[in-house]
């Protein structure tokens, strides 16, 4: 136990360090013009954070004698898998689709509730890790990259090592996941305390999804899917309808 609450401390002393380190990093490269110099740094932090984050998984599941935990689900996590886990009476296939037909059918009527406020939403608006949002197709090759590690890494540490290795300390499955999502929504500090609070809420639904259906590969791509989208797709779709709304409005004026 001595050994594994040494790790512990030395994680989070570590983390600390790391995010405030991070914060001023990710200020500098908000400044940066130069495609070369945002690439490389892109290719920095996928190095880093691969390198920190599974290493430190590997190094936690050793001490709690967790490593068949990266191809099973984890026995610890069972009491909660068995109490989230969708019933047989509950048609769990049939209402995955549903779920989805819902979501479709409710972002498409807030799409035409909202249109009109479309040439507002399209406006340049900061948002938290818009620095991120790749200027050219090498920086979205290099995106698309760090959003498939940013799945594995992150969905390996903070969904799987460091609550097994806190819940073999406390014995608390709401604190171990607690305590981890709050370090995963932390970890993202560098977009500012939105980001912190999105990224807890995200962190939340997926610690819902990998203990209800017991997959860690399942939350690992639906991250990276999340990441892919955050940085690839909505922006492709914002600049693509800002296109056909300014040409909508000077081909307007030009009637005029």
């Amino acid at each position: 136990m001595a050994l594994k609450f040494l790790w512990l401390s030395v994680m989070l002393v570590s983390m600390a360090l790391w995010l405030r380190r991070d914060v001023a990093v990710y200020r500098r490269f908000e400044a940066l013009t130069a495609t070369a110099d945002r690439q490389r740094v892109y290719w920095r932090w996928i190095a880093q954070s691969f390198t920190i984050l599974v290493g430190a998984s590997l190094v936690s599941l050793w001490l709690v004698g967790g490593w068949s935990a990266l191809t099973n689900f984890p026995a610890a996590f069972e009491p909660a898998h068995h109490a989230l886990k969708p019933k047989a009476g509950d048609h769990a296939d049939g209402g995955g689709t549903g779920l989805a037909i819902g979501m479709a059918a409710g972002l498409a009527v807030v799409i035409a509730v909202q249109w009109r406020r479309l040439r507002k939403l399209l406006k340049p608006a900061r948002m938290p890790g818009e620095a991120l949002i790749p200027r050219n197709r090498s920086e979205a090759a290099i995106a698309f990259l760090l959003s498939l590690n940013a799945g594995f890494s992150e969905e390996l540490f903070f969904r799987l090592a460091l609550p097994l290795l806190l819940f073999d300390m406390c014995g608390s499955l709401p604190i171990a996941f607690g305590a981890a999502g709050i370090c995963f929504g932390l970890a993202h500090a560098y977009q500012g305390w939105k980001g912190i609070a999105a990224t807890m809420a995200a962190g939340g639904g997926l610690t819902l999804i990998y203990l209800s259906h017991g997959s860690l590969l399942r939350v690992i791509l639906l991250h990276a899917a999340i990441d892919i989208v955050a940085l690839l797709v909505r922006p492709a779709i914002t600049s693509w309808l800002a296109r056909r709304v300014n040409r909508t409005g000077t081909g307007k004026d030009q009637l005029a």
